[in-house]
């Protein structure tokens, strides 16, 4: 049986597809369930109503969404088709009974979950759509009652694990770890991302917010997770490392190429600027991250995932360094339980270690985008190049503000940050060499921007930089404006030519749905001409339609680098004819430079990239021309006529 909910979304794109397309991107994950009685469905329903309501009668506050998540979660479940199993009707009734005890408790001004102990369930409100989040927490009896050590741990991948499943497991199961005194922390991870884009971000909202209520210890955190888990540890640790005290990986990948067994061949076919783009999320080449604190593998025997430890192996090799591997013998994807205990014992040791200083004081960054620039007590301000290797090693002689010489070498670094952990100013009498050369008078403050101008290194800022750069948090590509808040900016009128206006509402429907299965939110959305100041502060503003739909486009289209026309798209020298052809792009804000505007596009990896999250990553750079010519379909918006990254201070490049 077809439920109603995939009847509407069906309907819904169907609708507004472009006559020349006669199929709609199918829904992989998670799939379609049917297993709901209409009985149970009615009773789900009406239940749902009646707490919804209650709900919506409590004063709004941040603590509401640790009764939400239940209310969103058997939402969810009849509105998609989320029911698998013919029990999973008292899953919901069980989520729904919860979400009462919930309600009463938020009613009376009580908080029962934060005092728990044993398996706690929990939700926060994430800032990048405003959708309630679930969490859970293994408090055990011996656990300190604040700044407890803790286990980020990541889960393994569920096609069918969503809020409805991922709640009623953690409210009735443990995990795999029970480190004595030791909170274990299951994040949900936006469900089936492999921990990229908005459930990367889930990662590092559970575990700030922890740290905020004072739960868990900064200091003392450890992240950990199996197999997709396993993929994600590798990932979130290579690029926050500074938040954790100890990474440990089981199984998983660690690089798309690797992974997927492409042969050079079989690069050659791909478009440059997607192989570029795997460095967003490829282990490999921010390595020297890891070379920061303890990393401890493990694999089973014949676990074909074993590649992961093996690769990365290689690669600490490379840097002088070595990797701890342990090996679950004759064991396949799961852990052997003697190895088990000996991990264990191996990462509490690391864990509650304690600490010679407050942070190292030789620090190694690699990256090759600034989406991930900080590392303790320095920060990657500019890069020479965007997606080439870029590095910076660092010591310090002693805590900042007893310091007395600093020396740093970089390489593809135009400017850097040295800055304090702990608020404190660097001394006066502080001397710096970077590359083999001497700097002074940067002492004195909390932080020290050096940058690299006139063929040499100075302290402050580059006098002759353009006022537009790639910077932290405004560096592209297209997918970064969806990890962190944004807001789907609809045109208010058709588009000028019929087959944009089709496609326009073809991909408003699909992103929106989307987003809602597979990030687990509901978009934030308006008209354009309903956008206040106040969005325009806060929002990266994702604009749909051309200029005589949308008055937003039509407003910051003549201060973008690629023009759109009537007669065609512009980038640069180069033209492309025809009302059949449209830009897509990211790039700050004219209205807001501190926030991106998007022409034209959600996530670039559609529907049938999540048959595997090792292909979940950017496929479009910064700016692309789409010919619509070609339908939209589980691939692509269209025709990629032609894409590009744009420069260090956002122009188009010969």
């Amino acid at each position: 049986m077809k439920t109603a909910s995939a009847v509407f979304s069906s309907a819904l794109l169907l609708a507004f597809a472009p006559a020349s397309t006669a199929h709609e991107p199918k829904r992989l994950v998670p799939p379609v369930g049917s297993k709901l009685a209409e009985a149970d469905r009615a009773a789900l329903s009406a239940e749902l109503a009646t707490l919804t309501s209650d709900f919506q009668s409590l004063p709004r506050k941040a603590a509401n969404a640790n009764a939400e998540v239940f209310l969103k979660a058997v939402r969810y479940a009849l509105d998609l088709g989320e029911f698998f199993k013919p029990d999973d009707a008292t899953k919901a009734r069980r989520l729904l009974a919860e979400a009462a005890t919930r309600i009463a408790a938020l009613r009376s001004g009580t908080s029962p979950w934060l005092s728990a102990k044993g398996l706690v369930t929990r939700g926060y409100y994430s800032p990048i759509d405003g959708s309630a989040q679930p969490f859970a927490l293994e408090i055990p009896d011996d656990a300190p009652a604040t700044s407890s050590p803790a286990w980020i741990w990541l889960h393994g991948r569920s096609d069918s694990g969503t809020d409805l499943h991922f709640l009623h497991e953690r409210m009735q199961k443990k995990g795999q770890f029970h480190p004595a005194g030791t909170i274990i922390v299951h994040p949900f991870g936006r469900f089936c991302t492999g921990y990229k884009n908005a459930g990367e971000q889930d990662v590092i909202d559970v575990h700030s917010l922890l740290v905020r209520e004072k739960r868990i210890d900064p200091a003392r955190s450890a992240l950990a997770g199996f197999s997709m888990g396993g993929a994600g540890a590798w990932m979130i640790g290579a690029h926050y490392t500074d938040r954790w005290t100890v990474v440990h990986t089981g199984a998983g990948f660690v690089d798309v190429r690797r992974y997927r067994n492409l042969s050079d061949a079989d690069i050659s076919q791909l478009p440059p600027w997607e192989v570029s783009l795997w460095a967003q999320n490829d282990v490999p080449t921010c390595v020297r991250n890891l070379l920061n604190l303890p990393v401890i593998s493990y694999s089973g025997e014949k676990d074909r995932q074993r590649a992961s430890a093996e690769i990365m192996a290689a690669e600490f090799q490379k840097q002088g360094a070595a990797l701890t591997h342990l090996i679950g013998p004759d064991t396949e994807h799961k852990y052997e339980p003697n190895t088990q205990r000996q991990l264990t014992s191996l990462i509490q040791e690391a864990l509650l270690k304690p600490r010679a200083t407050p942070y190292p004081l030789r620090l190694s960054w690699q990256g090759q985008t600034l989406d991930y620039p900080r590392l303790h007590w320095i920060k990657a301000t500019g890069l020479t190049r965007h997606w080439q290797d870029a590095r910076i090693d660092a010591r310090i002689d002693q805590p900042i503000p007893q310091a007395t010489a600093a020396e740093i070498t970089t390489a593809n670094v135009s400017s850097l940050l040295l800055t304090s952990p702990d608020n404190q100013p660097f001394p006066t009498s502080l001397r710096i060499s970077i590359d083999g050369q001497a700097l002074t008078g940067g002492g004195g403050a909390k932080s020290i921007l050096l940058s690299h101008h006139s063929g040499r290194w100075h302290t402050g800022p580059d006098p002759k930089a353009p006022a537009l750069r790639k910077k932290p948090g405004l560096q592209g590509p297209i997918d970064d404006a969806f990890t962190s808040p944004f807001l789907f900016v609809l045109p208010d009128q058709p588009c000028l030519s019929p087959a944009t206006e089709a496609w326009t509402q073809h991909e408003i429907a699909y992103q929106t749905a989307r987003w809602k299965w597979l990030m687990r939110g509901d978009l934030r959305s308006r008209k354009a001409s309903e956008v206040s100041a106040d969005d325009i502060r806060r929002y990266h503003l994702i604009l749909w339609g051309d200029s005589t739909a949308n008055a937003l486009t039509a407003k910051v289209l003549p201060q973008l680098p690629i023009q759109w026309n009537k007669d065609g798209v512009t980038a640069g020298t180069r033209s492309f004819s025809g009302p059949h052809l449209i830009p897509a792009l990211i790039y700050p804000n004219p209205l807001n430079p501190d926030r991106y505007v998007v022409l034209n596009s959600g996530l670039t990896f559609r529907e049938s990239h999540s048959s595997t999250n090792s292909l979940q990553n950017p496929k479009l750079p910064d700016w692309a021309v789409i010919d619509l010519r070609t339908p939209p379909d589980d691939e692509s918006p269209g025709r990629i006529e032609a894409a590009g990254f744009f420069s260090e201070s956002w122009q188009l490049t010969p």
